[in-house]
């Protein structure tokens, strides 16, 4: 997911526009998709970003609603939109201490049994670490969308997916196309930042966190941990509640200022040859828990200068997805 990274982390950072913004997305009852390029010529329900933004409020106010009135809140700790901007999802996640505690506590048994000679308090913490933001794991996990968000998100999976042969429309709608380019992410994350009055209403912990989350197959936990959460809570909070962010994020800072020392060559064979060894190779962001977009972030850095180091190396035997990261720094470079 190279090129993948780099390209969802330019949109995120703000480093790039959407695509589309021109274009349209238009399903009709007798199981079309077609693009156009005004609505002006075609009837339809027009979908809006801002309509799709009010849906997931909507939608998050409704699941927060429904956790309160169960008699949960209380030292809740973490609030999550899991979105799956590929087959269009979202799904709301909500935990608390105590629930997390339980968690823990069915874990530990067996964990026991595997790690043996290992402190009981060892054991829990290892657990309460892997399990405290375990979404899948959850008991407070809200799936039932509002009517509109359901049907517009049904219609998103054809479109992204193309199976107009899925489509059960009476009518037809009509989509920004810019919402295809990864934008439920953004809109999440508004989302987010809109919700922070509504918040108020839980009895939160002092690590309280709520963030977006990305699905496995569109970033999955790298993206959320290296970008996604950075949208959504301030460093001070992230680091309050996910401390081993910040030994990581030490971590690839002294990375980053060892490579600094290097020659500005030395430099550029850095961060490419962690770019085409993968992520697991030898100083892989990945280990840092971050993604190649980060690789990106350091070669924008080195400024035009690199320039001519990094065409040189589009000689070498690299894979394609490196040289199409390479090709798509000299084209933000050359825009400085």
């Amino acid at each position: 997911m190279s090129s993948y990274d780099v390209h969802i982390g330019k949109l995120i950072s703000g480093r790039r526009g959407l695509e589309g913004s021109e274009s349209y997305i238009l399903c009709t009852p007798d199981k079309q998709i077609v693009e156009i390029d005004s609505t002006r010529l075609h009837e339809g329900i027009f979908v809006s970003t801002a309509e799709m933004e009010d849906a997931l409020y909507e939608y998050c106010k409704s699941a927060m609603d429904e956790y309160i009135a169960e008699g949960n809140n209380e030292d809740v700790y973490t609030f999550s939109i899991y979105t799956d901007t590929y087959h269009g999802s979202y799904i709301i996640y909500i935990n608390n201490q105590n629930t997390l505690n339980e968690m823990v506590e069915d874990s530990y048994t067996r964990e026991r049994k595997r790690h043996r000679n290992k402190d009981e308090s060892e054991v829990r913490e290892k657990l309460c670490a892997e399990l405290k933001y375990a979404e899948g794991d959850f008991s407070f996990m809200y799936e039932d969308m509002p009517e509109r968000l359901e049907k517009w998100l049904g219609m998103f999976y054809c479109i992204s997916l193309e199976e107009p042969r899925f489509l059960d429309i009476d009518q037809a709608y009509i989509f920004e196309k810019t919402l295809f380019d990864s934008q439920l992410f953004l809109v999440a994350i508004d989302v987010i930042q809109r919700l922070q009055p509504d918040f108020e209403q839980l009895q939160r912990t002092d690590d309280f966190i709520a963030y977006v989350s990305a699905a496995d197959g569109v970033g999955g936990d790298y993206l959320t941990t290296s970008q996604l959460l950075r949208k959504c809570v301030s460093q001070k909070q992230l680091y309050k509640a996910m401390p081993d962010v910040e030994e990581k994020d030490l971590e690839f800072q002294a990375a980053v200022q060892s490579v600094q020392q290097l020659p500005l060559g030395g430099q550029v064979q850095h961060w490419i040859h962690a770019l085409d060894h993968g992520e697991f190779g030898k100083n892989s962001p990945y280990s840092f828990w971050k993604t190649d977009y980060e690789v990106y972030e350091q070669l924008i850095g080195l400024g035009q200068e690199a320039v001519p180091a990094i065409e040189k190396h589009l000689n070498d035997e690299l894979k394609q997805d490196t040289k199409r990261i390479l090709h798509m720094v000299l084209e933000d470079l050359e825009q400085l």
